[in-house]
């Protein structure tokens, strides 16, 4: 979808003649009385309350030959004021399925000024629009959409642009995601992240593959493809959105572009969904993406720590003890614990330069589904301040994510003893025990885990990737960028607080 802006004064709405004017009617209100609007407009919606087609409880009506005005189709949609998240997305859609219903591709959008939270209307108008480019042999061909917001002020270009950006990320994380395992492997993962640096001159990317990783001693992260005909690697892009000397923020997604479970097998039923175990690595190119699109004032290091989880005869099995790249071992309980393998030799690898924190992003675990459903990511971390503004990024952008505890209490299930830690509890609370593994390997450094297994994706629908928790990455960035070094500081001695 495309979408532009164009300013206009209230009064000029009827003069408008697009194919589609869709025009925002005031909760609870049955026209527009008191909000300036033009009487022609008022005239309209009075002729069709006398025809009893339109009244304050309606929801919607599609008036397909509007009087008093010159647009050919006028679309009436009931809103808050204060539009919340699910009326905002009911608004996406409908303007979406009305647009493929009469065959159009363009429309306008006029935003009112009373309506307050309206970019909301814009990132939904994104998301709704979003197709997937399948396999099928015989698509339904695509119309390119195109929405004009008619407004009364250029307030919302920033938000705009913002939008766009962020549209642009969450294309390339969902589209990753939805496609099927045999296309996206971690090596196509690797030729995207190089393209990524191609079409952007402020991404630069290098791609380790298994020599590499063995030369660092990342033997947590190499044991998890080793049963896969696909090699192992991990790309690594750097973006610098700013020349200033300021320390580099890590973010690091699990990219398994196919879990099967590995020796401990996953049981049939809904296997083909582990085709979005790569959802976290998926979102982290897609971040790449919309970073380079603001031109957003931070430096960021994005890491896909990618392979595919497959049983062979070379696989690494249940009560195998592997050396990570820390030096610390662990006994493997369940091959189906992969996610954390990798992403704990990533994260001693992303401390190793120095960074100013770490971020991780896995659908780690169902534990999490459990926990907190699809509405909230589940979020753990050694940081107090930093768990704290990833919430508020959260709730900044419609993307929430709920803080759980990895107390020292929570460590005892990972006890093993015949290596420092196990990689899988037994009987415990599953999210927050991946949770207390992976801080293991954080260390002293600012570190926050988000564990999307429940967000990134709707199980039992296809081509359903979210592309969260992308939007509440771009806004911890963002709102990351417009603070400057003297007011953003993450109290070091507050974290590593496990034994």
């Amino acid at each position: 979808m495309i979408i532009k802006m164009h300013q206009i004064v209230p009064g000029q709405i009827e003069q408008q003649d697009p194919e589609l004017l869709v025009l925002l009617v005031p909760a609870g209100q049955s026209g527009f009385t008191g909000h300036d609007y033009p009487q022609a407009l008022t005239d309209t919606i009075s002729h069709y309350q006398a025809l009893g087609d339109w009244h304050e409880k309606s929801k919607y009506l599609l008036c397909l030959s509007p009087t008093q005005i010159k647009a050919k189709r006028l679309l009436l949609v009931n809103t808050d004021m204060d539009i919340p998240v699910s009326q905002a997305r009911q608004t996406s859609q409908l303007i979406d399925g009305t647009l493929k219903q009469l065959n159009l591709t363009e429309a306008q959008l006029f935003m009112p000024p009373w309506l307050t939270n309206s970019q909301r209307l814009i990132h939904a108008l994104y998301h709704a629009s979003y197709r997937f480019a399948d396999y099928k042999t015989s698509p339904q061909p695509a119309l390119p959409e195109k929405i004009e917001l008619l407004v009364c002020n250029d307030e919302l270009q920033d938000e705009l642009a913002y939008a766009t950006a962020l549209h642009t990320g969450k294309c390339i994380s969902r589209d990753l995601a939805n496609m099927p395992g045999n296309l996206c492997t971690p090596t196509y993962f690797a030729q995207q992240a190089l393209l990524l640096a191609e079409r952007y001159s402020s991404i630069t990317t290098e791609i380790l593959d298994e020599q590499q990783l063995a030369e660092l001693g990342m033997g947590a992260y190499l044991a998890v493809g080793r049963g896969s005909a696909q090699p192992t690697c991990m790309p690594v892009m750097h973006y610098r959105g700013t020349l200033s000397d300021v320390p580099t923020i890590w973010v690091i997604g699990k990219g398994i572009t196919f879990d099967t479970g590995g020796i401990t097998l996953k049981k049939p039923p809904g296997m083909q969904n582990m085709i979005y175990d790569m959802c976290g690595g998926a979102a982290v190119a897609g971040l790449m993406a919309a970073l380079a699109e603001l031109k957003l004032a931070v430096n960021v290091t994005g890491v896909i720590a990618t392979a595919e989880n497959m049983p062979d005869g070379d696989a690494f099995r249940p009560g195998d003890i592997l050396t990570t790249m820390s030096g610390q071992t662990v006994e493997i309980i369940s091959t189906d614990a992969e996610g954390r393998l990798v992403l704990c030799d990533a994260i001693t690898y992303a401390r190793q330069h120095n960074p100013a924190l770490i971020i991780d992003v896995a659908t780690l675990t169902g534990a999490q589904i459990v926990s907190l459903g699809s509405h909230a990511s589940g979020l753990m971390g050694n940081s107090p301040a930093l768990n704290q503004a990833l919430e508020k990024a959260g709730e900044d952008s419609d993307d929430r994510a709920w803080t759980m505890p990895i107390w020292p209490d929570y460590q005892e299930p990972l006890d093993s003893p015949f290596a420092d830690m196990r990689n899988a509890g037994s009987n415990s609370p599953g999210m927050i025990t991946a949770g207390c593994y992976l801080a293991r390997f954080a260390g002293d450094t600012p570190w926050a885990h988000l564990d999307i297994a429940g967000t990134s994706f709707h199980y039992g629908t296809g081509n359903s990737a979210t592309g969260r928790p992308l939007p509440l990455l771009l806004q911890f960035l963002r709102n990351y960028s417009n603070l400057s070094a003297a007011q953003w500081s993450i109290d070091t001695d507050a974290c590593g607080f496990l034994p």
